[in-house]
């Protein structure tokens, strides 16, 4: 009996999690992530390569992250990365995010580790919420644009 208070304790009430709702932004990340994968690889140009000293390139990520009773949409902000090899680079990076925590939206920077595999990025951003002082961690997946040597 003693078990089962303890299990009950943890777990919640009543949750105010809306599938539909999430299901909808996931469906529109993915969508958006499609769309600018096919724009970026249309994009192709001929070029003479020519060996410059140094190579300055813009990169960008989008992505989605997942966490208890929160989720958001995450673009990939300043990170600091160590690259393994070509395919594989790992570091820590900020996430400006839009957010739905507890069925209330907003804007917030989170900050943590990346993992970037070829064109894919794996982030778990932690995000500070000032009114109570805590942190709020979620795990997350997005998909890299850059351009193409």
């Amino acid at each position: 009996m003693a078990k089962i208070f303890i299990l009950k304790q943890y777990l919640p009430e009543k949750s105010n999690f809306n599938h539909t709702e999430m299901r909808k932004i996931i469906f529109g990340t993915l969508l958006l992530c499609l769309i600018f994968s096919k724009v970026s690889i249309g994009q192709d140009h001929e070029h003479t390569k020519q060996n410059p000293k140094w190579d300055l390139q813009l990169e960008g990520m989008l992505g989605f992250s997942v966490g208890e009773k929160f989720y958001a949409v995450n673009v990939g902000g300043p990170s600091l990365l160590l690259s393994l090899n070509q395919n594989l680079k790992i570091g820590v990076g900020a996430f400006p995010s839009f957010y739905v925590l507890n069925g209330k939206t907003g804007a917030r920077l989170g900050v943590g580790p990346r993992i970037d595999h070829k064109r894919f990025a794996f982030f778990t951003p932690f995000f500070h919420k000032d009114t109570t002082d805590e942190w709020i961690w979620s795990v997350g997946m997005g998909y890299k644009f850059h351009r193409r040597n």
